[in-house]
């Protein structure tokens, strides 16, 4: 019953795409870079009692309700190269596991960007119960989960972004394959 929302594939699927391209293995400086950098920052924002008042938290809001629904229609997008078999060999290898990397990049990259949604939701919430009239800023927990996972984000989306231009770069320098009639 609550496989049709078990995310954990997604996670392992993101884990599993931070290899070292040339060797294959598991690459522990990506990993650490991905999830120890925002645990630093995250740890920072701890340390210096950050808090985020209302108005940050609705725009962060907001913002990653946007990224969700657009990483949504990049996943479609991935998709539709995974589906487009027009280059046989080799180079379809190759391309065919970048798509797949990307699809688990993107997928993660949704999946933190509706957690980011969800912890600021119960933010706002909290400090509107907390004082309806004057609300305050978040507490320590939450300004952490907020900012661990929005500089994740911030990572994966930049990753997302060069493993993009990596396949368009390599598909838009090989010739075009034209059939004679």
């Amino acid at each position: 019953m609550l496989d049709k929302i078990d995310v954990s594939r997604i996670i392992a699927g993101h884990v599993d795409t931070l290899r070292d391209f040339s060797s294959g293995r598991r690459s522990f400086a990506d990993i650490a870079v991905f999830f120890g950098t925002p645990l630093v920052v995250a740890g920072l924002a701890w340390y210096l009692r950050w808090g985020l008042y209302v108005d940050a938290l609705n725009a962060i809001l907001a913002a990653f309700a946007i990224f969700a629904a657009l990483l949504l229609n990049l996943l479609l997008l991935i998709y539709t190269f995974s589906t487009d078999r027009s280059h046989p060999g080799a180079l379809a290898k190759v391309r065919g596991a970048l798509v797949r990397e990307l699809h688990d990049n993107i997928a993660f990259a949704t999946l933190t960007s509706i957690a980011i949604v969800v912890a600021t939701l119960i933010s706002v919430a909290q400090l509107k119960i907390q004082d309806p009239i004057n609300p305050r800023h978040t507490g320590r927990v939450m300004t952490f989960v907020i900012v661990y996972l929005t500089t994740n984000f911030i990572l994966t989306v930049l990753m997302v972004l060069k493993r993009i231009h990596v396949l368009l770069s390599r598909e838009l320098e090989q010739p075009s394959i034209r059939k004679v009639s």
